[in-house]
């Protein structure tokens, strides 16, 4: 499995966990399957956004412009943190997710609590 994703509705909080390097076909896969669970779960923007990059590396160059376009098409959330531990995934985030209600974060639970505070 490449991702998986957590929709909690009382929180309306969505984790997202990527487990693995994708490729430009997995983030269409991506897209699709997080707009699919986020109407289930009946989101809507202002909600939560905890991603769970864990030691996952950098992204390949030809993965970031879907990445970018993802992002353009999704509801806007209220507040995102980003678990992250990985030097260069950081530097990643950091350049490509400028939302100023972004956090980045070394620990999974320092991120979930700032989320949801």
């Amino acid at each position: 499995m490449i991702y998986d994703f957590s929709f909690d509705r009382q929180a309306h909080l969505l984790t997202v966990r990527w487990h693995r390097i994708f490729t430009a076909a997995d983030v269409l896969s991506y897209g699709n399957d997080y707009m699919r669970g986020f109407v289930a779960a009946d989101f809507r923007s202002g909600y939560r956004l905890l991603m769970d990059m864990g030691s996952v590396g950098a992204q390949p160059q030809e993965t970031l412009e879907p990445f970018m376009d993802h992002m353009r098409r999704i509801p806007k959330a209220s507040r995102i943190a980003v678990s992250a531990t990985v030097p260069l995934m950081r530097a990643q985030v950091a350049r490509l997710m400028t939302q100023p209600y972004l956090r980045l974060f070394e620990n999974v639970g320092e991120a979930r609590r700032w989320v949801l505070g």
